[in-house]
């Protein structure tokens, strides 16, 4: 299968499309931000990745303070709450026409995952792909949504299992076949025992239970 965007061909007999993920990495600064893209750009990739989401949303403060424990795995280490950080790590909307601009001028593509509906609305304007991160997988509701957009759709799988990625693909293609299906490495921390967790056979069992689409690596 072949899914086309701008000038942009995805499929098995076309070279690999980069997208770098810039996600929340630029600290709430859009200047970093911006830099960021020029060394996506100096990197090789193909296009920049953000995320639009609202921390109250998404986040429980409460419910992070009240767990046993408190912050565990990489989160252990933070020197803010969870809250805090994913507060301080959403793009503001009003960002979004300079960071396309930005991508413009170096000449990639300007992704963003949008994590609410008003965001996935709010992105079609400025987005010719929408990226759905794994922690929605199983919000088929905001799967429909997104592809119901009819532009090309990626899908992260991280932290899922086959069902859930079975559902949400059968979901997917009966609005919108131009599908992506992303194997995910949760773990984004920068250690090289991650290589071992990327699981890349995963995508070969996957063609047995999910309908023909598209597959990628994150």
């Amino acid at each position: 299968m072949e899914i086309k965007f701008g000038n942009r061909t995805i499929g098995l007999n076309h070279p690999t499309y980069f997208i770098a993920d810039i996600a929340a990495n630029h600290d709430g600064d859009m200047e970093r931000a911006k830099k960021l893209i020029r060394l996506a750009k100096d990197a090789g990739a193909d296009a920049a990745k953000f995320q639009n989401f609202d921390a109250p949303k998404i986040v429980s403060d409460y419910g992070f303070k009240a767990m046993d424990g408190g912050q565990v795995s990489h989160q252990a280490s933070w020197k803010k709450s969870v809250f805090e950080v994913y507060k301080g790590a959403s793009i503001p909307f009003e960002w979004s026409m300079t960071l396309v601009e930005e991508c413009k001028e170096v000449g990639i593509d300007y992704f963003s995952s949008p994590y609410d509906f008003e965001a996935i609305d709010f992105l079609d304007q400025y987005v010719e792909v929408y990226k759905a991160g794994s922690g929605e997988i199983d919000w088929i509701e905001a799967l429909e949504r997104m592809a119901g957009k009819g532009k090309p759709f990626f899908i992260a799988t991280g932290a899922s299992n086959i069902g859930e990625v079975q559902k949400a693909v059968h979901a997917i293609l009966k609005i919108n076949k131009q599908l992506v299906l992303m194997q995910c490495n949760t773990n984004y921390t920068a250690s090289p025992n991650n290589y071992d967790h990327l699981h890349l056979n995963v995508l070969e069992n996957v063609w047995d239970d999910v309908p023909r689409c598209d597959f990628g690596l994150i």
